[in-house]
This record gives structure tokens, sequence and C-alpha cells, in this order.
């Protein structure tokens, strides 16, 4: 078997980079894949060397601690950033948005209905909003939306 090993260190690297992967796949943390990156690396070795063990493990350790220093955590911070992560968060999407006044709104105090959701609401300019009146979200402040009659951001058109 030990010699099987020797003479064919390339297929032996191969399983064993195999084997990793497949520790991967059930642990989804990243280490085990740039293991899995050194061994393929050594395989490669031992296909161009011919079977120099001590050159093929010095491959390992070298590939596979760069992987892990150097791949790993940009890879690692990109899964974590996960996808939209540049898109605008919720309340970044809510100005422009239309609402219909639950409580008469001024600029102290008022109830509006956006999205299904009932927020606070206070009119931009000192403006009276009556019950059933239609506005818009001009800017959100903490839980309550400003709101105005004119729509901030209209929703028709190519916007640059």
């Amino acid at each position: 078997m030990l010699d099987w090993v020797l003479t064919n260190g390339w297929a032996a690297w191969l399983i064993i980079a195999l084997l990793l992967g497949v520790i991967e796949v059930l642990t989804l943390d990243l280490t085990f894949l740039m293991l899995s990156g050194g061994a393929l690396a050594a395989a490669a070795q031992s296909g161009v060397t011919g079977g120099n063990v001590v050159l093929e493990v010095i491959t390992f350790v070298v590939v596979a601690v760069l992987l892990l220093f150097a791949l790993r955590p940009r890879l690692l911070r990109r899964l974590h950033r996960g996808p939209g992560a540049d898109a605008l968060s919720n309340t970044d999407r809510l100005p422009g948005q239309p609402c219909v006044v639950l409580e008469q709104v001024s600029e102290q105090t008022g109830l509006v209905r956006l999205d299904g959701d009932v927020w606070t609401a206070r009119s931009v300019s000192g403006t009276v909003y009556p019950v059933d009146q239609a506005v818009f979200v001009q800017r959100v402040e903490g839980a309550t939306v400003v709101v105005t009659h004119n729509n901030p951001r209209p929703t028709g058109g190519v916007q640059n």
C-alpha cells in the first residue's frame, strides 16, 4: 500500500483533496477548501516531479497557508456581506413613497399608513394635512416620517 502511495503520489493527493472538499461541504467554513487547494497543488507538484514526497508536502503546506491567510478572509468578507449589501436600506427606500393620513398631520404630530404600517408623521412646512389625504414621504427621522403633498422622488421616467 505504501509503495502504491509513493509511486502514485498525485492520486493520493487527489484523494486527500476530494476528502477535504467533502468535509468543506459539511462545515461550510472555507478552511477545508483552502486545505483542499493545497492538496491539489501538491498533486500537481507530484505529477511534475514524479514523487518527491518532501517537495509535495512543502508545496501543500505553503499553498494551504497562503490560501488560508490571503484568500479565505476576503472570501468570508464577501460572503458575509451577502447579496445586495450595497443596496438601499428599508428607510432609504421610503422617500417618495405615497401614504394616507390616518390622524391629522401637522408640524408636530400625526399618523399615516405607509405600505400597510402605521407611522408617526409630521409635515414639512407646517402645513396641516386632513384625514384620508394622500401625501408623500420626504424623509425619515428616526421612527417618524416627514411628509409633503409633492412627491420628492417621482417614480416615472429614467432617473440619473
